[in-house]
C-alpha cells in the first residue's frame, strides 16, 4: 500500500503558495457582505473610498468657535474683582442660565466665541465696578439624528449638534453604492429643507458646510442620478453621477483625472432609443453632451514620432536619447562617439523589456511546473516518502528564490562577427561594453574570481586557476558567457576571449531528484537571462 500522509501534508502547506505564485490566479473569494442587497461588481462610484476613513470613530468636542449653544448645555463661569464667581450654570429649556446677583442670561443661541463677551455685557448691567470674566463650554448637548435615503444602514444615529454629516453617514454605513447619491444630500428639519449638500465638492475641493444640527433632524441622501462609466483615468474605471441631465464632458474632466497620454475618447451610448458610438479627440471632450448611462473611454491612439533608448557602457555623451522611430542599431551607432581603445565596439548588444518579460514569464512557468510536479511527486514506500518531503522542501526553497530573479532581456545583435543593423524599440537599452584583459569564473569552483586573459589557456584551465571544480560542479554542462550578450555549452577546449565569463552550474543528482531534467533546465534558463547561477 503506498505511503501519502506525508506528502499529503506537506502539499496542503504548500499549495496556498504555489497558487499566489501564479500569474493567473483566481480573484479570492468575496467576504460576506453585511447586506446581500449592497454586493456590486465592476467598476465602483467615484468617492465610494470617503467612509473608508475614520470619520465614525472621531467625535467633535462642541466648543469650536462656530458652535450655538443649546439648552442643556453647560457653561463655566469664573468672574474676579467686583464680582467673585466660580461655578457651573446649566443652560435650561428656556435658553437661558441664571447667576444670583445678575438674574437670567439668554444664551441659545449664542456662539461659543462670543459666549464670554455675553457673559460680561450681561453681568456689566448689574455691577459697575472692575471685574473681569472667564467662561468656558464644558460640555454640548447630545442630538439625535435621523439618517435615511440612499445609506447601507438606515436609522437613528447620535451625536452632538457640530459633528459633521460624515460623522453620522459614516455611522449609517455610508452612501449606498447602488442607490444612494453623492450630489444629492439633504439636511431636513421638522419637514422642510435647511441646506443640500454635494459630496462631490468635499471630495474635489474640500468644501463641506453644514448647519448646527438638532435633535430629531433628519439627513436624507436622495436617489442616485445619471451616472456614466469612464475608463481610462488615472484611478481605474469608475462611475461619475452627473449633478443632472444636461451635463457635458466638463464634468467628467472636474471629476477624474484622463490618463496623462490619453489623445482619444470614445462615448458609447443610447440617443433616440438608438446604441451611438463616438469617438473624439481628448480636448474637443469636454462640451460633448453626456447622458446617463453613457462608457467613456479615454485612450492613446497613435504612435508617437520619436522613441527614446539609452546607452550604458563606454561611450561619451548623453546616456538617453529620443531618436525618431524606425532608427536602426548601426544608423545611431555611427553618431555615438566612442574611443575605440576603451570600448569594445564588436560586443555591443541590447537589453529589451520585451524580452526580459518573456523570459520571466518563462522561468515563471517552468518554476510552477516544477514546484506542483515536486509537491504531488507519489511514493510507494515510507522510506521513500520521506525522501520525496525532503526533495519537496528544498525545491521549495530553490523556488522562492528563482521567482526574485530578474532577466536582462539580452538580445544578441552580432552574426558571424559581423553587427547587424537591428531596428530599434522604445525603452531599448545598447550596451557598448568595455574593453577588458579580464576572465570571470564563478559558480561551483573554490574560488570564484577574476583572472588575467591568456590565449593559450582552455575553459579547464581557468577553471584550475579558480581553484578547481568543487564536488558538486556539473563538470560537463560549463556555462560560457561572451560579452556580446551570447552563451553557450563550453567544452574543454573551447576557445576563451578577453571578457569572457565561466559559470559552472551545480550538479543535480537524479538519484535524489526526481526533477532533476527540469531542475537543470531551470538553472540554466536563469543563468542564461540575468547571469545569475542558483543553488539547491
Amino acid at each position: 500500500m503506498r505511503t501519502y500522509d506525508r506528502l499529503l501534508t506537506l502539499a496542503l502547506v504548500l499549495l496556498p503558495a504555489l497558487v499566489s505564485a501564479q500569474e493567473t490566479q483566481a480573484p479570492p473569494p468575496a467576504q460576506e457582505p453585511e447586506e446581500a442587497s449592497e454586493v456590486t461588481e465592476g467598476p465602483k462610484p467615484f468617492g465610494s473610498n470617503l467612509f473608508d476613513g475614520n470619520f465614525a470613530g472621531q467625535r467633535e468636542d462642541g466648543i469650536n468657535p462656530d458652535y450655538s449653544i443649546l439648552p442643556g448645555d453647560r457653561v463655566a463661569v469664573n468672574a474676579w474683582g467686583a464680582l467673585t464667581l466660580n461655578d457651573v450654570y446649566a443652560v435650561d429649556t428656556q435658553g437661558n442660565i441664571f447667576i444670583p446677583g445678575v438674574g437670567p442670561i439668554r444664551l441659545e443661541g449664542v456662539s461659543n466665541g462670543q459666549l464670554t463677551e455675553t457673559v460680561r455685557s450681561a453681568i456689566a448691567r448689574s455691577f459697575r465696578g472692575q471685574f473681569g470674566v472667564y467662561t468656558n463650554l464644558l460640555t454640548a448637548s447630545p442630538v439625535a439624528v435621523f439618517v435615511t435615503g440612499g445609506v447601507t444602514r438606515p436609522g437613528r444615529y447620535a451625536g452632538i449638534p457640530s459633528d459633521s454629516v460624515l460623522f453620522f453617514l459614516a455611522q449609517a454605513g455610508g452612501i449606498a453604492p447602488t442607490r444612494g447619491s453623492y450630489r444629492h444630500v439633504s439636511i431636513m428639519r421638522q419637514g422642510r429643507e435647511l441646506a443640500e449638500l454635494d459630496l462631490y465638492d468635499f471630495l474635489l475641493r474640500g468644501n463641506l458646510s453644514t448647519p448646527q444640527l438638532e435633535d430629531g433632524d433628519t439627513i436624507l441622501v436622495g436617489r442616485r442620478g445619471p451616472v456614466v462609466e469612464v475608463a481610462g483615468t488615472e484611478q481605474g474605471t469608475v462611475l461619475v453621477e452627473l449633478a443632472d441631465e444636461n451635463a457635458t464632458g466638463a464634468v467628467v474632466l472636474d471629476v477624474v483625472a484622463p490618463a496623462t497620454r490619453a489623445t482619444e475618447v470614445t462615448v458609447r451610448g443610447v440617443r433616440d432609443g438608438q446604441p451611438v458610438v463616438r469617438t473624439i479627440g481628448a480636448a474637443s471632450f469636454r462640451g460633448t453632451p453626456l447622458r446617463g448611462g453613457d462608457i467613456i473611454s479615454f485612450r492613446e491612439e497613435g504612435r508617437a514620432a520619436h522613441i527614446v533608448v539609452r546607452l550604458q557602457g563606454e561611450h561619451d555623451g548623453p546616456s538617453e536619447l529620443a531618436v525618431r522611430r524606425g532608427t536602426r542599431l548601426i544608423d545611431l551607432l555611427n553618431w555615438v562617439h566612442v574611443d575605440p581603445e576603451l570600448a569594445q565596439t564588436a560586443a555591443v548588444h541590447l537589453r529589451r523589456p520585451s524580452v526580459a518579460r518573456q523570459q520571466r514569464q518563462t522561468i515563471l512557468e517552468s518554476l510552477d511546473r516544477l514546484e506542483r510536479s515536486a509537491m504531488l511527486a507519489l511514493s510507494g514506500t515510507s522510506g521513500e516518502a520521506e525522501i520525496r518531503v525532503r526533495e519537496a522542501e528544498m525545491v521549495r526553497a530553490f523556488v522562492d528564490r528563482a521567482r526574485n530573479v530578474q532577466p536582462l532581456g539580452r538580445v544578441v545583435t552580432a552574426s558571424g562577427g559581423r553587427q547587424l543593423n537591428v531596428l530599434l524599440q522604445d525603452g531599448d537599452s545598447i550596451i557598448i561594453p568595455t574593453r577588458t584583459n579580464v576572465v570571470r569564473v564563478g559558480g561551483e569552483v573554490q574560488v570564484a574570481q577574476a583572472v588575467m586573459y591568456r590565449p593559450d589557456l582552455s575553459v579547464r584551465d581557468y577553471v584550475q586557476m579558480a581553484g578547481g571544480f568543487t564536488n558538486r560542479a556539473e563538470t560537463a554542462a560549463v556555462i560560457l558567457m561572451r560579452p556580446d550578450g551570447s552563451a553557450l555549452l563550453a567544452p574543454d577546449d573551447a576557445p576563451i576571449q578577453p571578457g569572457d565569463e565561466i559559470l559552472v552550474p551545480p550538479k543535480i543528482d537524479h538519484k535524489v531528484f526526481q526533477n532533476a531534467v527540469d531542475l537543470s533546465q531551470i538553472i540554466y534558463q536563469i543563468a542564461v537571462a540575468a547571469s545569475v547561477l542558483l543553488r539547491i
